[in-house]
């Protein structure tokens, strides 16, 4: 298996500059349209998806099963031609999750502060960090332009990250391909 990633070094170093370009772009012009890094998320996917199909074809001719890659790059390739479709549900949908999700963890987290009070000390800051996430979810929740803010920063800090990661482990690959062991 490590000398069929070898051999395709280039998809991970194609899929990292990729990742780390679309957060940059998100990073310096913060006002760009929402809908067009919803459509680059969505060119993005959708090449990590037919990379990850591809990967899963190799595989599956080497052991004879590739499940998992087809489920990631299906679900990547379906999920880029949404984004680059309806670009602006696309937004809107990552930032009410992101809202949603905040209020859900703010009330468990002050819950659970609650419930431990007498166990431990300085609880009350738990409790406050719990009811910030909350307000914040809630403000999203009812300014969803706000979460589509935090989508933007979010979305940037993922895209370098594991760009960057991608790009690492294509040029450690690039490396294995010309050393004698894997050749």
């Amino acid at each position: 298996m490590l000398a069929t990633a070898v051999r395709q070094w280039w998809v991970l170093v194609l899929e990292g500059i990729l990742g780390i370009i679309v957060g940059v772009i998100a990073i310096l012009y913060p006002d760009i349209a929402l809908a067009t890094l919803a459509i680059l998320f969505g060119a993005w996917a959708i090449v990590s998806g037919v990379a990850t199909l591809a990967a899963g074809w190799q595989v599956a001719s080497a052991r004879g099963r590739s499940w998992p890659f087809l489920i990631t790059g299906a679900v990547s390739v379906i999920a880029g031609v949404i984004a680059i479709l309806l670009p602006g549900i696309t937004i809107l949908t990552l930032a009410l999750l992101i809202g949603a999700w905040l209020v859900v963890a703010g009330v468990m987290e002050t819950f659970a502060a609650w419930r431990i009070r007498d166990e431990i000390s300085n609880e009350w800051l738990l409790i406050a960090l719990g009811l910030l996430r909350v307000a914040a979810g809630v403000l999203i929740l009812y300014q969803p332009i706000i979460g589509a803010a935090v989508t933007v920063a979010l979305f940037a800090a993922w895209a370098i990250l594991s760009g960057a990661a991608a790009l690492m482990l294509g040029w450690r690959l690039r490396q294995l391909a010309s050393s004698p062991a894997t050749a």
